[in-house]
């Protein structure tokens, strides 16, 4: 039971109250890794990282879950073989590029054409010097 103080006429609104500020406070914290999930909008995303120096280190969204709206600029693979996605605007500016460890989810990536809209959710992943942001465990909506 929370801090239980009894005034007036025996109300308990001090308790009340607590309790009421607590639940909202919970209910924040819970709400607070979906926010994370929210979607983002990479272009705004970019100018932070530009902002930081071209680093994610900086960023809120390091080793987060975003989820954004972009185009395929361009679909290769890297050195291990892997699909790799240059996502930007569309205006062409490469702002992103993308990779996948799940299998199924890797094969959706490889399978984007130039110039598509998707949307995916990846874990922003720590970059610095680049002139893109890495994006890692991603998952196409």
């Amino acid at each position: 039971m929370l801090l239980t103080t009894t005034h007036g006429n025996g109300s308990r609104d001090c308790e009340n109250t607590l309790k009421r500020t607590t639940l909202i406070a919970l209910s924040l914290g819970l709400l607070a890794p979906l926010a994370a999930h929210a979607a983002q909008d990479l272009p705004t995303l970019y100018q932070a990282f530009e902002e930081a120096g071209n680093s994610s280190l900086g960023m809120d969204q390091l080793n987060q879950t975003v989820t954004f709206t972009a185009v395929a600029l361009s679909v290769s693979s890297n050195l291990a073989g892997e699909p790799l996605i240059e996502a930007g605007d569309d205006q062409g500016n490469v702002l992103a590029r993308l990779t996948s460890d799940d299998e199924q989810q890797a094969a959706k990536l490889g399978a984007l054409e130039e110039g598509a809209t998707f949307t995916a959710s990846c874990t922003l992943q720590f970059s610095s010097g680049t002139d893109y942001l890495s994006f890692g465990d991603c998952t196409i909506k």
